[in-house]
């Protein structure tokens, strides 16, 4: 299984993501992740010691043109040349204006994920989150200061496993109509 993480630029480092990747990488699983600071870099980071299971989609090029100051150049540049996996300019050229290509890199991180999971998400993770949703893709929202769900095109269920809380959204399906 692949799965997707995402989450805030602005997240500190988070007791529950790290947790949460090393059961995903314990399980055999690949992560797919992107290239900023906050959530992503700490998924990078996690991924050090399994570093073939996990695929970065970076908006920028290898030399950190096109990166902006939420964008984790450093770490994903040391993950290359630790030998992981990354995709440069993963949405689109530099021709493309930064928050195009930053949604475009993560659509290319969903498209061959299973499952999408982001924590503490913002207005930009929460798009990504809807966008998840619209490929059929269920989402996991771990967000601790957040007492009630985030409203997206599906009904949450909250859950609880291992200390940590979340919001559970299965994409809804059609049924057949013939």
């Amino acid at each position: 299984m692949k799965i997707y993480i995402g989450g805030s630029r602005k997240l500190k480092q988070s007791a529950a993501l790290k947790q949460v990747v090393k059961s995903i990488l314990a399980g055999g699983n690949q992560i797919t992740v992107g290239c900023a600071t906050g959530a992503d870099q700490q998924v990078i980071e996690a991924c050090q010691s399994s570093i073939s299971q996990c695929h970065v989609h970076a908006a920028f090029s290898e030399n950190g043109n096109g990166s902006h100051s939420g964008s984790a150049v450093a770490t994903v540049q040391a993950f290359c040349r630790a030998g992981g996996r990354v995709s440069w300019l993963a949405g689109g050229s530099l021709a493309v204006p930064l928050v195009a290509r930053l949604m475009s890199r993560s659509l290319a991180g969903l498209r061959s994920a299973n499952r999408a999971i982001f924590f503490e998400p913002g207005a930009g993770s929460l798009k990504v989150a809807r966008a998840a949703l619209k490929m059929s893709l269920p989402v996991t929202i771990i967000c601790s200061a957040m007492s009630t769900p985030p409203i997206l095109p599906a009904a949450a269920t909250k859950i609880t496993r291992s200390g940590i809380t979340c919001w559970h959204y299965q994409p809804a399906t059609q049924a057949n109509l013939f």
